[in-house]
């Protein structure tokens, strides 16, 4: 399982993202650029394992990962067309979407702690370390993680105490794109079931209510329809996910 090697910012992703075309050569882009968006870095091995992690969640799709060109992903465009602070709960979702690493510690958090209670990094750590072993991926990935909520202002750092700051907040719209890097990025399939939502994975997020949110772009994005207390959402085929198309298409 891959870990999560580096904490990552808002601002980072979305610079970042912003210099890149669809189709480039990763690689060539060269250091000066990079040492303008992560000028608060010191040190080439951290940059360079920070531009790592940005290339693999936001550049390359996670059947290649070892590509070398940056590829037509939803979430590239959803960054180019939206403010940073607009885009934020999508950027985080995203990450979380793509690493198994990250949705299980989001699990134990859960579990641990819901979405209130302080959370004790060491008292964490240990379970953790008993979940997956002594192997250094799992901490590293657990505190980068942290680090990388704080750094999105979910979590708020006390000493060895995380406090919950606030959600991020998610309009209408977004949480539509939110549900389909969830159906693309971690389910790989159209259909979503509504009652098998793993809420850990949204519990970061302030979100609307996802039956009224299915009922409302239903027959526009999705076929929405509840058998056997089942809520069940098939995503379109011929949807175009990208903002301008979006747009048109929810406000007909």
């Amino acid at each position: 399982m891959k870990g999560f090697d580096r904490p990552l910012k808002p601002r980072w992703i979305y610079e970042f993202v912003n210099i890149v075309e669809v189709g480039d050569i990763i690689s060539d882009y060269n250091d000066r650029l990079y040492d303008d968006i992560l000028w608060e870095l010191d040190g080439d091995v951290g940059k360079r394992k920070v531009r790592t992690v940005l290339s693999r969640y936001f550049l390359k799709s996670q059947n290649n990962p070892r590509g070398r060109k940056v590829e037509d992903l939803d979430i590239i465009k959803y960054i180019k067309n939206f403010n940073l602070e607009e885009i934020k709960p999508i950027m985080l979702f995203n990450i979380i979407s793509k690493s198994k690493m990250l949705r299980e510690i989001s699990e134990l958090i859960y579990e641990v702690y819901g979405t209130n209670s302080k959370i004790n990094y060491q008292f964490l750590r240990k379970k953790i370390i008993e979940k997956y072993g002594e192997r250094d991926i799992s901490p590293r990935s657990l505190r980068n993680f942290l680090y990388t909520l704080k750094n999105f202002d979910v979590l708020k750092k006390e000493e060895k105490i995380y406090k919950w700051d606030k959600k991020l907040k998610c309009d209408d719209l977004n949480f539509c794109y939110m549900l389909n890097l969830y159906s693309k990025e971690y389910l790989g399939s159209r259909q979503i079931v509504l009652n098998e939502i793993e809420e850990h994975l949204f519990m970061f997020f302030k979100h609307p209510d996802f039956t009224k949110i299915a009922k409302k772009y239903n027959n526009r994005l999705w076929n929405y329809t509840r058998k056997f207390n089942k809520k069940k959402l098939m995503i379109y085929r011929d949807v175009k996910w990208n903002p301008e198309s979006l747009n048109n298409m929810v406000k007909k």
